[in-house]
């Protein structure tokens, strides 16, 4: 009886004295580079001053998002959103959403599909969720301002 105490005793102070080994750890990670900000210069189409015409941008949208796969979608969902395909354009622009959310340009093609499909309240809400994200960007500031008082006067 007294061995398998004696070797349990040995056992845990072979393992408590063990040197631990230290995590290995690999090269410095650098931060990401910070993103520069779009110009102001950029101008959507003012097709807003007819009722139920929608705001689009009149060129694809350039790449103001950091992440160059948000930029694509957002581009993507305009495509859509000229053709009159909203549905669609929301799911591309939901997955752009799903990785930026922070990007008011998203919430500007929402808005702009909700309103084309007379869904004012929600088109409401996503247009005043996009309006802190703009910032100083003043051209997407502006598009969704815009439409925001094409949606208010439409109720």
């Amino acid at each position: 009886m007294k061995y398998p105490l004696s070797i349990l005793l040995v056992l845990l102070f072979v393992t408590g004295c063990a040197p631990m080994m230290a995590p290995v750890s690999g090269p410095p990670s650098t931060p990401p580079a910070p993103a520069t900000p779009p110009p102001d210069d950029e101008q959507g189409d003012v097709r807003g001053d007819v009722p139920g015409d929608v705001i689009v941008p009149s060129s694809p949208a350039p790449e103001r998002a950091s992440n160059s796969a948000v930029a694509q979608l957002v581009a993507d969902a305009w495509e859509y959103n000229r053709a009159g395909e909203y549905d669609r354009s929301n799911a591309v622009v939901e997955r752009a959403l799903r990785i930026n959310h922070t990007e008011p340009e998203i919430y500007l093609v929402m808005a702009s599909n909700y309103f084309a499909m007379a869904q004012l309240q929600l088109a409401e809400q996503l247009a005043r969720q996009g309006l802190p994200l703009a910032g100083s960007n003043g051209a997407v500031k502006r598009d969704l301002q815009r439409l925001l008082s094409q949606i208010i006067s439409a109720k």
